[in-house]
């Protein structure tokens, strides 16, 4: 990564009031080793701030000191929403099995490398969120008055490791040092950190964040406001329990490439006297625009259902959504539907698939009540879109398989599309995404199932058999973020679903890697549409056990081999330019992805995810 060409970014940021000159008249070489004359001293060793800034670089913070608030919501906002559709929907909502994009079949979803988009999502994460927001907040902060702006100083850093664990999770080993601490690296090709140190800093910034808040020094602290942190309102309490959610959610992720420290990390989460998230209000979420300002920024989904109905179901999610919660009379063993799937409890192929029915009909199973919230049913767009409302047909809902030739919003009265209304931003529970609808990052009901595999792991004291009940919770809790349990009607969808639900048994005399596999196919329902963590947690654990592959085979020019799934995305081409830029390809697992449970046959093997 060359960061010279900059320049210009980093300085006017610092250097605003002052104006912003050309190079020649600065007298200072774009191309010069050192890049940033307005710092003095500071390493590339650690998180803490151990420089100093030019007297003109102070001012130049105290002078746009006001603008803090603004700058923090800009950070918010934009951290994983910046050109989402290209950045993140067409890649890692569609490799979750979130997005059956019907649509750019020989582009990112058929795992053909788009350098755009990932040119993209790396300039957002170090251009905009890196360098203009949150290296200029938090310097303000730390040189203006560290101890009145205390507690938003590591607030600012608790967010910065939220999307620093999106970006090493979607590239594996990426340039950090120096930006953690706000600071432009001074050589001219950067050096990446491998994924492991990522989140050794990651970790460290959480501990030291986590302290912090408990720890605020005497006196009048400086609160955000409700228009500037529109997810928490500066409510302290509320970010000690996401940064202990996000603890957690990391410290699983590492499970299985280093057990000790995964459980150091999560029993500091699960002891820590604030707690995890406690419910719906303290969900980590993206705020649309539209909320609070008419005609702003809406919301993505709705914006592509009006591009021709670009998502519909994934044939994954239909599965998943009929085959879950067995009526009697059909197979609820503790495999249950997956080993219909998987053509047998242990082993099976993933090829092929789509050629087979499971339990398609309805009347075989209780659906699974989200599906009716966040779907319709394969209905044409001129009936949904009518102008004296939406008129849905009866059939059964029908996924998309990723790869297949038939495309266009004609086939929205083929495959289900996202249960949009595009024409209001009124909420509705009954037809979820508008312009207006939040889309979650973090939310209760993912911290009751990260709960429910602490305990399946035995951190923290966590009896065992608790798993079970953070499991059901888990699942309550994601039906009551739908709205599902406002009614009666909905009460007993939930009942039936619960009651039935064929991976039950599995708590009851399964093994633990049969408990873990009910636990992360629920959480992978739930977490739905975040594709930042489902595509992860696909990677870490091989759960849902049914992803499938590229209808037609991939167009990754070999990177990744037809009987496996993809693994990362790949840098951008302009980091070509950099010697040290590590050899990767989408083929390639990142660190805490420790095994590939696909053979080359395209076989599936049950994984081993307790080490």
């Amino acid at each position: 990564m060359k960061f010279n060409i900059y320049k210009s970014v980093a300085l006017c940021s610092l250097l605003a009031l002052t104006g912003c000159h050309d190079f020649e008249e600065m007298n200072t070489n774009p191309y010069a080793p050192v890049y940033d004359p307005t710092v003095i001293g500071g390493t590339a060793d650690g998180i803490d701030i151990d420089y100093t800034l030019s007297e003109n670089a102070l001012k130049s913070l105290q002078a746009t000191e006001s603008a803090v608030g603004a700058t923090f919501f800009n950070f918010m906002y934009e951290g994983l929403y910046n050109d989402y559709q290209t950045a993140t929907n067409l890649t890692h909502d569609v490799y979750a099995a979130y997005s059956g994009s019907n649509g750019f079949l020989n582009n990112a979803p058929a795992y053909a490398y788009n350098d755009a988009w990932s040119a993209s999502r790396w300039r957002h994460f170090y251009d905009d969120r890196t360098i203009s927001e949150y290296s200029q907040l938090i310097k303000t902060f730390w040189f203006c008055n560290r101890e009145y702006y205390h507690n938003v100083f590591h607030i600012t850093r608790i967010y910065y490791a939220f999307l620093m664990s999106a970006q090493t999770d979607t590239y594996g080993d990426i340039p950090i040092k120096y930006y953690v601490k706000g600071m432009i690296p001074p050589e001219e090709n950067v050096e990446y950190s491998s994924q492991e140190e990522v989140y050794g800093l990651i970790f460290q910034i959480l501990d030291q964040a986590i302290t912090g808040l408990h720890n605020p020094p005497a006196g009048a602290q400086y609160k955000f406001s409700d228009t500037d942190d529109r997810v928490y309102k500066g409510d302290v309490n509320k970010w000690l329990r996401f940064a202990n959610t996000l603890r957690l959610r990391l410290a699983l992720r590492v499970s299985n490439v280093n057990p000790a420290l995964a459980k150091e990390q999560g029993e500091k989460a699960l002891t820590d006297p604030a707690g995890l998230m406690q419910g719906q209000e303290d969900n980590m979420k993206l705020i649309p625009k539209r909320q609070f300002v008419t005609g702003g920024n809406e919301n993505i989904f709705a914006l592509m259902y009006g591009w021709g109905a670009s998502v519909v179901l994934p044939k994954e999610m239909e599965w998943a959504y009929k085959n879950q919660a067995l009526k009697d009379g059909i197979d609820s063993s503790a495999d249950g539907f997956v080993a219909k799937v998987s053509q047998g409890a242990e082993e099976g192929t993933v090829v092929g698939l789509d050629n087979q029915k499971f339990n398609e009909k309805e009347a075989n199973c209780y659906l699974d009540p989200r599906c009716e919230v966040l779907w319709f049913r394969p209905t044409s767009l001129d009936d949904l879109n009518a102008k004296d409302g939406i008129h849905e047909s009866d059939k059964e809902f029908g996924g998309y398989r990723n790869g297949v030739t038939e495309v266009g919003s004609k086939y929205t009265t083929v495959y289900s599309p996202m249960r949009v209304d595009q024409r209001t931003d009124v909420m509705n529970r009954k037809v979820w995404w508008n312009l207006a609808r939040e889309i979650v990052w973090m939310g209760y009901s993912e911290s009751l199932f990260l709960k429910a595999e602490a305990a399946l792991r035995g951190w923290a004291g966590l009896p065992k058999t608790d798993a079970k009940k953070y499991y059901e919770e888990g699942i309550r809790a994601s039906m009551n973020y739908y709205e599902i349990d406002a009614d009666a009607e909905g009460q007993q969808k939930i009942d039936n679903y619960i009651n039935h639900l064929a991976g039950m048994k599995a708590f009851t005399s399964g093994s633990d890697e049969e408990q873990l596999e009910q636990i992360i196919t629920q959480k992978w329902l739930a977490v739905y549409p975040n594709g930042n963590e489902g595509w992860a947690e696909v990677r870490r654990t091989d759960y849902p056990r049914y992803l499938l592959l590229p209808r037609y085979g991939n167009n990754s020019n070999g990177e990744v081999e037809n009987t496996k799934l993809i693994k990362r995305i790949s840098y951008p081409n302009s980091e070509s330019r950099n010697p040290l830029k590590p050899d990767y390809t989408q083929g390639t697992r990142v660190w805490w992805d420790v095994a590939d449970t696909m053979d080359d046959s395209g076989k599936w093997h049950t994984p081993k995810n307790f080490r």
